[in-house]
């Protein structure tokens, strides 16, 4: 497997991979090149990441993670800045965290994830906000999150609701739960 920068060339690929994989229309083509523009750093770097398999070219994994200033909420309408370690103009955003069925389990996505991190903390970025998924098959999302050192902030019933899209787990409406989450950049010793 091949992890590169996620291009506007990657969309059509990325379009069909998370149709497969979150459900017809989570992401829109226009959402999906919003998420790249919005991926890409002041100084020109990209800070989210596609998983490819480098055979066929298919995309098997996708990390949208957006800089500080870049973002200003997730797919759901709910945000609480106000219990956050850290101002939201400090903070950086994993928005979306998906890998194909058969590669999860195998460390691709703390992979994936990391190397935004890297790129979040060249910027100097306090920490990251995220929402996770309570639903996910055995609460893996926020199993995942909580092992690379996030931290639960409050839980948001019914997140996804007004997302237009049919919910893998539960149909459309989406009544799923997410679980809003930080992480914390502890500061380098010298």
């Amino acid at each position: 497997m091949q992890i590169k920068e996620f291009l506007i060339s990657d969309i059509e690929a990325v379009k069909k991979f998370t149709d497969a994989q979150i459900g017809v229309g989570y992401y829109s083509f226009d959402e999906l090149k919003e998420n790249q523009r919005k991926s890409v750093t002041t100084s020109g770097e990209i800070s989210s990441f596609v998983l490819l398999d480098p055979t066929t070219q298919e995309v098997k994994g996708l990390r949208l993670a957006f800089p500080p200033g870049n973002w200003a909420g997730g797919k759901g309408a709910k945000l609480r800045p106000d219990l956050w370690p850290f101002q939201i103009h400090e903070a950086a955003y994993f928005q979306s965290l998906f890998l194909s069925a058969e590669l999860q389990g195998q460390n691709w996505g703390p992979k994936l994830s990391q190397k935004s991190i890297e790129i979040f903390k060249k910027l100097g970025a306090k920490g990251i906000i995220t929402h996770s998924w309570k639903e996910s098959p055995n609460n893996s999302s926020f199993r995942y999150l909580q092992k690379i050192g996030f931290h639960t902030i409050i839980e948001h019933p019914l997140y996804w609701i007004d997302v237009d899209y049919v919910c893998p787990r539960d149909g459309k409406p989406c009544r799923c739960t997410s679980i809003e989450m930080f992480l914390r950049f502890e500061k380098e010793s010298a």
